[in-house]
This record gives C-alpha cells, structure tokens and sequence, in this order.
C-alpha cells in the first residue's frame, strides 16, 4: 500500500510539472517545453501503470496468505 501511495503521488508531481511546461509552451512557443510536456505526461502514465501494477501484486499476495490450511 505505501508504494501504491507513493507511485500515485509521484504522478502528481510529474503532471504539475508538466502542466507548468505546458503553460511555457503555450506563452512562449518554446520547443523544450513541448518536449519536456511530453515527458513528464509519459512519466506520470508511467507511475500510475506501475502503482497499478502494485496493487494486483499485493492482492495477490493476500490472496495466497488468507488459502493457507491451519
């Protein structure tokens, strides 16, 4: 669950930033911050997949711990 939380709240970061780039890229027409929006997009998606990911692997975990025979 503490991964799960911080994955997710790693994606937060990664889409504030790039909605900052974002906003450069819509003032200023830069083409870093174009390239630094998509990056940080791709980054954030990345962090929910893998916080995803850690919540079907501590399912599953629980799932073998509660199988057990007394």
């Amino acid at each position: 669950m503490m991964t799960q939380r911080l994955w997710l709240g790693l994606a937060v970061v990664y889409t504030c930033t790039a909605m900052v780039q974002l906003y450069l890229l819509a003032s200023t027409g830069a083409v870093w911050a174009g390239t630094l929006t998509a990056i940080g997009f791709l980054a954030a998606l990345l962090c929910v997949l893998a916080a995803w990911k850690d919540s079907r692997r501590e399912r599953d975990d629980t799932r073998k711990a509660d199988t057990r025979q007394p």
